[in-house]
């Protein structure tokens, strides 16, 4: 075994002693300046002498004398805390300006930084801050009415109520008063109060028939510049009650400066009713020769034009370009397939994506809402929304259908994007699901997200599910009843045929086979199987087949008529059905118990819940439904 090393213990260690306070020492005595051997050997080097004059070193030594053993030290506070805060100040500058430099590139970061965070975050979501305020431009004199008078056939007056021009439009208000011989014809005719006037006559076209050629014209001059306006563009003068007629045109211009003058010459040669309503029957024209020319100042002072990012869900309001004529938007929105692919069959307007349809209100100078003209929508993305999934869209906004005087409306306009135009049957403010919807305040230049539609009886729907997905959603094992092709009318009718509906499905379902099960009292008195995809016809039972594409696949459309039983009409007469239950044939699995139960989940599903309240008050009401 190894030797164990015996080691050294170590010695305990004393506890130091505190060393002895010292008393200060006392400064020693100053040695006289004469007596001083270092002051004298150095005198001596310098300036070559043993020592110094008498007087001279009397003087000094009283001096030194009469200085004390140690020098005060002056203190400056108030110069110590301006150098402090200027060293902070400088700090807290180069401090900041990295941190703006770090937010250019990772805003993540500094938007999570405790204390500043908030301040980036203003920052970086903040709309472009309104210009400053700037001195109230010369009030324009109010535009006097002109009064022209016919130097034709046509015994009455037109007269230029208004016109005026914010530098983007210009806009003209006229009336028309016709004489007793336009009243006459309307009264034989039987057409009184509702006979517009168009600034046209009759033409022939290449095969013989009669048609309105618009031979109005407007002819604006802006300096050495000048353009025209003529034909379908200058519309109809329209009957206004006892006050005669009226017209509103709206002529787009070039961006003109604050302060321009224009001169507009006016030329209607032709006038031309359509007393016969359907036919040309009842055509009757005039040649009153009005001619009329005016001028006026272009007036800017209330435009305006801002930059924002303004959100709601996946809605982005990027800019506005506001003038009394005319509005412009731009909108970022998320794509998510075409209306169509819910509510097809609506021809021209199947083109239109979800949730696009934009309205511009505002509030009228009487406190009634105002709403603006859908004048244009253009796509300003510089992909394929479809393949980005992303939109940039640019709106325009006019006022030529309202008399309302756009520079009396209020500042607070309301944004509002529908799922569905008007033309789907889906009416704005008629339970229609909102995609968005943005309030815009002109005096500060600032949006934000508002719910408004909330007292037209509409909601927000959700604008992060695409058609595909609804559509997904909506069905009962891949089998939809789509609203634009079913109604309840129709499943249950009460009469021969007994029902008629439109089962769709992707077309990979090709020939599953299903069951009708028609239930009353809770008895099956009918049963009718079909194939889908198939065809069949039998008296008035029948199904068809037709094959379409949309919301990113093929769709078929089995068409399904069943005929009303002959011997529970003979005992019970035509009485509707309890329900109609689909059922598959192979595996008897019910895939959908009610088929009219099925019907309204799928219109709430697709078209939101309010919509099924509206449709169902119209049916109680005896109104047609709104599809």
């Amino acid at each position: 075994m190894a030797e164990m090393k015996h080691m050294k213990k170590p010695e305990p260690k004393l506890p130091r002693r505190r060393p002895p306070e010292r008393e200060p020492k006392e400064p020693k005595p100053r040695v006289p300046m004469g007596r001083d051997r270092a002051f004298r050997a150095a005198l001596a080097e310098e300036y070559g002498v043993a020592e110094v004059p008498r007087r001279l070193q009397r003087r000094t030594q009283k001096t030194l004398d009469s200085l004390p053993d140690t020098l005060p030290v002056l203190r400056r506070p108030v110069l110590r805390a301006v150098r402090s805060m200027a060293t902070a100040a400088a700090v807290l500058a180069v401090t900041f300006a990295a941190l703006l430099g770090l937010n250019t590139t990772h805003p993540q970061l500094t938007e999570a930084l405790p204390g500043l965070g908030s301040v980036f975050a203003a920052m970086n979501g903040s709309p472009t801050p309104c210009p400053l305020p700037t001195a109230e431009p010369t009030p324009q004199p109010e535009f006097q009415p002109v009064t022209v008078l016919s130097r034709g056939d046509f015994d009455g007056l037109l007269v230029v109520e208004d016109a005026w021009s914010d530098g983007k439009s210009l806009l003209l208000d006229l009336s028309l008063s016709p004489g007793e011989d336009f009243y006459a014809i309307c009264k034989n005719m039987g057409r009184v109060g509702d006979v517009p006037l168009w600034p046209a006559t009759v033409g022939l076209n290449e095969y013989g028939e009669e048609y309105l050629d618009n031979t109005c014209s407007v002819k604006i001059h802006s300096g050495e510049d000048s353009h025209g306006v003529e034909g379908d563009a200058l519309s109809a003068f329209m009957p206004d009650g006892e006050d005669g007629l009226r017209a509103r045109w709206l002529l787009d211009l070039e961006d003109l400066q604050a302060g321009e003058e224009l001169k507009v010459d006016i030329s209607i040669p032709d006038l031309t009713a359509n007393m016969g309503e359907y036919d040309t029957s009842g055509i009757y024209s005039w040649s009153p020769g009005f001619e009329a020319t005016i001028t006026l100042p272009v007036t800017k002072d209330k435009n305006r034009a801002f930059s924002l990012q303004a959100s709601d869900g996946p809605v982005t309001l990027k800019s506005v370009d506001y003038s009394p004529s005319r509005v412009v938007v731009d909108v970022s929105l998320p794509y998510l397939g075409l209306a169509e692919d819910i509510l097809p069959g609506n021809g021209e307007f199947d083109g239109l994506p979800l949730g696009f349809y934009a309205r511009l209100t505002c509030q009228g100078p009487d406190g009634e809402k105002f709403i603006y003209s859908n004048a244009s929508l253009e796509n300003k993305s510089d992909t394929d929304p479809e393949l980005s999934g992303q939109a940039d869209m640019r709106y325009t906004f006019t006022v030529a259908d309202d008399k309302a005087d756009p520079r009396e409306l209020k500042s607070l306009l309301v944004l509002t994007l529908y799922e569905f135009p008007p033309e789907y049957g889906v009416v704005p403010g008629y339970g229609s699901r909102v995609t968005a919807e943005f309030t815009i305040d002109l005096n500060t230049g600032r949006a934000y997200a508002s719910e408004n539609y909330l007292e037209e009886g509409c909601e927000k729907g959700d604008a992060s599910k695409t058609t595909s997905e609804r559509l997904l959603e909506s069905g009962y094992d891949d089998l939809l009843l789509l609203p634009s092709e079913n109604s309840l009318d129709n499943i249950n009718v009460g009469a021969d045929p007994l029902a008629h509906f439109v089962i769709s499905a992707p077309s990979e379902k090709s020939g599953r086979e299903l069951t009708v099960n028609c239930y009353l009292e809770d008895t099956v008195y009918r049963s009718f199987t079909f194939v889908l995809g198939g065809d069949y016809k039998d008296g008035y039972d029948s199904s068809y087949t037709g094959y379409r594409y949309f919301a990113g696949r093929e769709y078929l459309d089995t068409a399904v008529t069943i005929a009303y039983p002959a011997y529970v009409a003979e005992t019970m007469g035509y009485v509707p059905f309890d329900r109609l239950e689909l059922v598959d044939t192979i595996t008897q699995k019910v895939i959908i118990p009610d088929l009219s139960i099925a019907l309204i989940e799928t219109e709430e599903k697709l078209l939101g819940k309010k919509y099924k309240e509206v449709s169902d008050n119209a049916s109680v009401s005896g109104s047609e439904s709104v599809l």
